[in-house]
């Protein structure tokens, strides 16, 4: 009997540790399921955060590429503004001269408005006017005589190839010069 006893109780033990074997089995297999669904769960979270990744990577290219346009549109812009402003500075200043021109000229008109609504400043402006003309005559004339003397300095030069006339014209112009001195004056003053 003890030995069916020790049977029995080496089959109870066997049958107690093949029970709580099978239930660490099943408690393991249980944890493994947990821990693959928790692999599986994390495998699909890295992919989708390596999908965020990627996209969050390409709109940080596109920015990127987006504010180095923007930095050179804005130097652009920029150069632009300091050209704007400095021609604005040359077109102040030259507005600032032609407003001081215009004082100037309206002075002037008034001063012109005055001579001429008083009749002494008005016939002093004819005369003026009428000398400044006859002075712009004599220039004009001097002018032509000059051009003209050209002119003639240049035909002589040219010649007429050797004949005396042309096309019926006579071209011979002979030059004499002429002094004149009176005879009764000695060249010795006493």
């Amino acid at each position: 009997m003890k030995d069916n006893l020790k049977f029995t109780l080496l089959a109870i033990g066997i049958i107690a540790v093949f029970f709580i074997m099978g239930r660490e089995i099943i408690e393991t297999r249980t944890k493994l399921r947990k821990t693959q669904d928790q692999i599986v769960q994390e495998k699909k979270e890295k992919a989708w955060l390596q999908d965020e990744l990627k996209t969050t990577k390409g709109e940080l290219i596109k920015a990127d590429k987006n504010l180095r346009t923007a930095n050179s549109k804005l130097g652009f812009v920029n150069k632009k503004i300091l050209g704007l402003k400095d021609n604005n500075s040359i077109l102040v200043k030259e507005k600032q001269g032609l407003e001081y021109k215009i004082a100037l000229l309206q002075e002037e008109k008034r001063a012109v408005e005055t001579r001429l609504h008083s009749l002494s400043e008005l016939k002093k402006a004819i005369h003026q006017v009428k000398l400044e003309m006859r002075d712009d005559r004599i220039e004009r004339r001097k002018e032509r005589i000059k051009q003209q003397k050209e002119i003639d300095k240049w035909e002589t030069a040219l010649g007429n190839q050797g004949f005396f006339t042309k096309d019926g014209k006579n071209y011979y112009k002979p030059k004499v010069n002429i002094e004149v001195r009176p005879a009764n004056i000695s060249l010795k003053k006493k």
